[in-house]
This record gives structure tokens, sequence and C-alpha cells, in this order.
């Protein structure tokens, strides 16, 4: 009999499980993690990725005919030279996840999640989002013929609810600024209609977060195994900070590293719940009874008063002597002006904390390197492109006048 190409792991305990329908552990009661199980061809980490679905063999879908893909993934990987110089580090890298079909990481992650969905004869998905899962959870449904619920809570910028609604799905304004409780209402609504829950929280439904460890794949060929020192991630709930762990325990596994970089999850300081976890050395399940009151910051997409893939996020601290950082928002802002003027990339605010918390990483040294995931652009949010770019000057049509205001330009 064939081994399974896949299982439910538990990194709380190290139980396992081949039962599918079960995703909490009967042992110490954390959520279950997939976990690969496939040996991928031979080759497959020497030649450039075309997409993120060159690694069928290691995503947790069992039909290539069920995959929903718009050729998400193998994004750029770009050195930035001017931020190392600015915070005095031998290297920064930039993977550039604003390269994917709706303009960010949750591609991936959706891309795995509805194909799943699709597998299961589910008709109908439901997220629960601040924007970029609603974006691709709409975008990815309509490429598949499958209907849209977006459940949109109170940090929701009003750009991304349209660029959401564009593509067909059902925006929702929730009215409340916690994530927990829009999770409760899409999961009573999912019981009740027969939706699939395809939000990216690895807690309620782990196949919607395996995407993100394509990421740590391609990193891998990119820097042709000579990997960073650090990744640094923006944390919401986590999803990607323990997925991109996951991905570099994958190529261990297989024997292609022996070394895991050191993960780094960047939160606002107005919800940091990762950083209150890691500094209290909190068990996952006791974080859940401690919500993050109020939750209050300019990064709405990282705003999550729990964390829902802690059960992963926690241990990829832990196990690399990573670090848990948190930005106030005047730094996550001028983490946004800088990458835009210093490296021509305009990220979101939620991605512009990896910038800001450059100088927050500890022991950085002129030979320390380090690999920045840009989790997403900002022309979504423009409202917020607002407040860091300087306004337009005025002139009448004469060199002149063109002149000196070129001039005094150039001396701001």
């Amino acid at each position: 009999m064939d081994e399974p190409k896949y299982d439910f792991f538990c990194y709380g305990c190290g139980a396992a499980s081949c039962v599918r329908d079960n995703t909490t552990c009967p042992v110490c009661g954390e959520p279950f993690s997939i976990r690969a199980h496939a040996t991928p061809p031979a080759g497959l980490f020497e030649r450039t990725p075309r997409s993120m679905w060159d690694y069928f063999d290691l995503l947790p879908v069992d039909d290539r005919a069920d995959v929903v893909t718009l050729n998400e993934g193998a994004t750029p990987l770009i050195e930035a030279t001017r931020l190392a110089n600015n915070i005095g580090a031998g290297c920064v890298l930039l993977k550039s996840e604003m390269a994917n079909p709706t303009g960010s990481f949750k591609d991936r992650q959706v891309s795995v999640g509805i194909s799943h969905a699709r597998a299961i004869g589910a008709d109908t998905v439901a997220v629960v989002s601040s924007g970029n899962v609603a974006c691709a959870a709409s975008a990815y449904a309509a490429r598949c013929g499958l209907k849209a619920v977006l459940l949109m809570h109170g940090h929701a910028a009003p750009g991304k609810i349209a660029v959401a609604s564009v593509y067909g799905g059902r925006a929702i304004q929730v009215d409340t600024p916690s994530a927990a409780e829009a999770f409760d209402l899409c999961i009573e609504a999912c019981r009740q209609f027969g939706w699939y829950h395809l939000s990216t929280a690895g807690m309620y439904n782990p196949f919607n977060v395996e995407g993100a460890k394509t990421i740590a794949y391609e990193l891998f060929q990119q820097t042709d195994g000579d990997l960073p020192d650090w990744i640094v991630a923006p944390c919401g709930g986590g999803g990607l900070l323990g997925g991109v762990w996951r991905g570099f325990l994958d190529l261990k596994r297989l024997g292609l590293i022996d070394r895991i970089p050191r993960m780094a999850g960047v939160q606002a300081a107005g919800c940091a719940p990762l950083k209150k976890a890691i500094d209290n050395d909190t068990p996952y399940l006791e974080t859940l009874e401690d919500p993050w009151p109020d939750p209050h910051t300019i990064a709405g997409g990282i705003a999550d008063d729990i964390l829902f893939d802690g059960h992963t996020a926690l241990p990829a601290i832990r196990t690399t002597n990573g670090a848990a950082v948190n930005v106030d928002d005047d730094e996550i802002l001028e983490g946004q002006r800088l990458l835009a003027t210093q490296e021509g990339l305009l990220c979101e605010p939620t991605t512009a904390v990896v910038i800001a918390a450059l100088r927050h990483l500890p022991g950085i040294a002129s030979n320390t390197r380090i690999c920045c995931i840009v989790t997403g652009t900002g022309s979504k949010d423009l409202d917020t492109v607002k407040k860091i770019a300087p306004p337009a000057v005025h002139i009448e049509p004469t060199l002149e006048a063109l002149n000196t205001a070129f001039h005094h330009h150039d001396d701001t």
C-alpha cells in the first residue's frame, strides 16, 4: 500500500494522524498541521520554478485536475543594497509577494485551500478578512466558478473591499474590530449553510495555510541553498511565519538543508499577541484565552487579536532562536516610505512592519544576511499611501517655475 501523500502532525506534542477529518490533536488539544510525506521528483529544486504548483507533490491536493491556479508563486527575490547599508547589515533580500496575481502572498494559501474545496465538491467558500484574503478568495472563486462570501471585519481598508468585490465575491462588512468574533460568525455560517471555510487560519482549516510553505522552497532555490541568517515576516494570526518555517522543515527532511534561518515575526504595537506570548513564554492554548484587547493600528491586515496559527508560529520562533518584534504606527509609515523611496517597492502598512523591524533585530552585524517577506502591495490601500506621499507642486508653465520647483524638492 502506498504511503499517504501527507498526514496531520501536532507541533505541540509530536502526535500524528492520517484521519483527514480530524484537525485537532487528541493528545494535547492543539490544532494539527499538515505534514508532507512525498519525495518530489529528482531535480525539482535545481530548476527555476514556473509557479507554486511546481511543488504539487509537497502540497495536500491529490489530483492535479482539482488545482485552481492563476500562476501564483515564483515571485522575485530582490537585493536591497541601500536598505542593508541603512541598517548596517551585510545583505537584505526582499521576497516580493506583491508579484502574485492579486498582489499578496495570500494567493498561495487560497490557491491550495480552494483546490481542496473543489476536490471535496464545495460550491461556496467563505472567508474572514481585512482585505487580502478576500481579494484572493474572490478572484480564485471566479477562476473556478465557485461563489464567495467575504466577511470583512472592522480593520478592512475601503480599497481592498472594492477590489475584492469587483471579482464577484459578496462583500459583507461585520461591525466588529475583533477578528475572532468575525471568525465565530463565519464558522457558524459554514456549519449552517454548508459553505467551505476558506479563511487562512490553520487552527480552523490546516489546508488553507499550506501554500505559504512554498516561499521557503523558492528561497532555497533563489539563494542556491545559501539561506539567509534571518527570515522576517509580518505576523497577524501567524500562518505565514509558521508556514515558511514548516517549508524549511520539509527541505531539512529531504536532506537539502541542515540549518533553518532564525525566524522573526513582526506585529504592530497596537496589536501584539505574538510578542506577548513570546515574552511571557505562554503555551499556545493559553494564548487563546487572553485575546488582545481593542486592536488598534494602521496595519489592519495583521490586527488579529488571537494567534490563529500560534501552534506553528510560536515554535517557529522558539526552535530557531528567533524573535518577536513590535513596531508603532509611526515606524510602520516610515518603513513604507523607506521601502518606496530607497528600493522602489510600494508595500502596504501590513508589510512595512518588516522594514520598521530591521533596526530591532538582535545581533545585526556587517555580515548578517536578512530576508524580508514583502507580503502585499500598497496599491489596494491608497488612503494610507496619501499619508506618506508629498503633494504635487503646482506651477506656471515656464522653465523658471519648473526649475525652481525641481530644486526645491531636491533640497527637502
